[in-house]
């Protein structure tokens, strides 16, 4: 049975098990923490599955908040980091009805299901809404999406509790679901979009009955609730394995359910699938070295590709055609259905590519210091910059110099910007109204107020 060493364990994450054992009830780090670490990677964030209700895990720690719609969680704070704590669940869900079923039977199952299952009249499937039924630690691992994910450990006996087989299949680097494939994948339909993220980010394989299913069920998808599904995709493109998750998507077709309009371009114009797939690989490469990348930069990697005849135009004497712009991204984006901020953000980024371009491609004169200044500090700049150093790979000499001038600019940008001096401040004496006065001196002149709105003469800093 394999350890993990301690020193390899988050301290708060230690703190949250062994507190809540401390006050009887049972704790283990659960989930993707415990994989990862069984496969030799750093998690990014440590789990922790309890006997413990949240209620009585905010009673634990003060500084502990309860959240969560679908099902409650406890969240427990360090600072900015959280460990997340899941109190024990079992499946809501009862055996599996039959495929057909008349009306009096429809009735009959709806009546003996437990609370949180809902039966969809047109094809009675079944698709769990609410989840909120606690139960033993085994329960909580038969309920979760695939094997790799449902092991605990224990830290105290410091060993793996195992009740799905985990174990064999993260040593075959294997992606299976806990019970029948197309039973887990129609209780909730992101389970697609998860194993398809898993085998592309740990390079696993996805087991044939789990894959075979995702071909028959991946139109399930589009029964969830869209901004989980967007974020799902999100998860797939930001995580370092974008190109393989692009591969993915399309061979299974799940990308036709999530965005069919980029799906039928990347099918009718190789060209632009060869850049997305470039763009993507690099973009991994990134992400390997630290970068985070926002939703909005995910969304410009994903869209960029085509519209590039648009943002990178070399002829400064035709201007920037933001009609043509927008024509092109509007049906893009309605399949995804992003953020109004996260797309107004994007518009932005993409607007921005232009004036990154050199004068020497631009071939006009180069912006001036004011505007350049003003752009810089946009929040969304370096975003803009990462998106056009990420569309031009192996950039020539004159690009290089270019992109280094746009960076040098941006941490400029991040010191406090230098006092000025206007002319009227250097010639003007000083009048009465200037002076300090003393409050405590009753016949001191009151200080004379500016009244807004009035019309100022714009003097040009010296």
């Amino acid at each position: 049975m394999p350890t993990i060493p301690v020193e390899q364990i988050d301290a708060d994450a230690l703190k949250v098990v062994r507190r809540h054992t401390r006050s009887g009830y049972d704790a283990y780090l659960v989930g993707g923490c415990v994989r990862d670490l069984l496969i030799g990677r750093k998690p990014k964030d440590f789990d922790v599955a309890t006997s413990a209700t949240p209620t009585q895990t905010r009673a634990i720690f003060r500084n502990c908040r309860i959240i969560g719609r679908r099902f409650r969680l406890a969240h427990v704070f360090f600072g900015t980091k959280i460990i997340e704590t899941a109190t024990f669940r079992a499946n809501p869900r009862d055996p599996e009805p039959p495929e057909t079923l008349d009306d009096t039977a429809t009735a009959s199952l709806k009546e003996d299901l437990p609370e949180g299952v809902a039966v969809t009249e047109d094809n009675n499937e079944l698709l769990i809404r609410h989840d909120n039924v606690f139960g033993t630690a085994e329960e909580d691992a038969l309920r979760r999406d695939f094997t790799m994910n449902g092991l605990f450990y224990d830290v105290d006996e410091n060993k793996v509790i195992d009740y799905v087989d985990g174990l064999p299949d993260i040593e075959r680097r294997l992606v299976r679901t806990i019970g029948d494939p197309d039973v887990r994948f129609r209780e909730d339909p992101v389970r697609i979009l998860r194993a398809i993220k898993f085998a592309s980010r740990l390079d696993f394989t996805i087991e044939d009955k789990a894959y075979e299913a995702i071909l028959r069920h991946r139109g399930e998808i589009a029964k969830c609730a869209p901004p989980r599904v967007l974020e799902e995709i999100y998860r797939l493109l930001r995580e370092g394995a974008g190109h393989s998750a692009l591969r993915k998507l399309e061979e299974t077709g799940v990308l036709s359910v999530l965005m069919p309009a980029v799906a039928r371009r990347l099918a009718e114009t190789p060209e632009e699938r060869a850049v997305l797939a470039r763009t993507l690989g690099v973009l991994d490469e990134h992400v390997a070295d630290g970068l985070v990348p926002s939703n909005a930069l995910v969304l410009g990697v994903m869209l960029a590709p085509f519209c590039t005849d648009i943002l990178y135009d070399d002829d400064d004497a035709r201007p920037f055609d933001l009609n043509a712009l927008e024509d092109r991204l509007l049906p893009l984006l309605a399949d995804v259905g992003p953020s109004r901020r996260d797309s107004e953000t994007l518009r932005q980024i993409f607007i921005a590519q232009r004036r990154l371009l050199p004068p020497k491609v631009r071939r006009g004169p180069r912006r001036s210091g004011g505007r350049t200044a003003s752009l810089v500090r946009r929040e969304w700049f370096n975003d803009a910059l990462m998106l056009f150093e990420l569309m031009h790979p192996g950039a020539d000499d004159v690009l290089q110099e270019e992109l280094a001038r746009w960076r040098r600019l941006a941490r400029e940008s991040l010191g406090p910007p230098p006092a000025t001096t206007t002319t009227a401040e250097v010639s003007a004496p000083a009048s009465p109204d200037d002076t300090e006065a003393d409050p405590s001196d009753p016949n001191a002149p009151r200080r004379r107020r500016r009244r807004r709105g009035g019309r100022r003469r714009r003097v040009e800093p010296v």
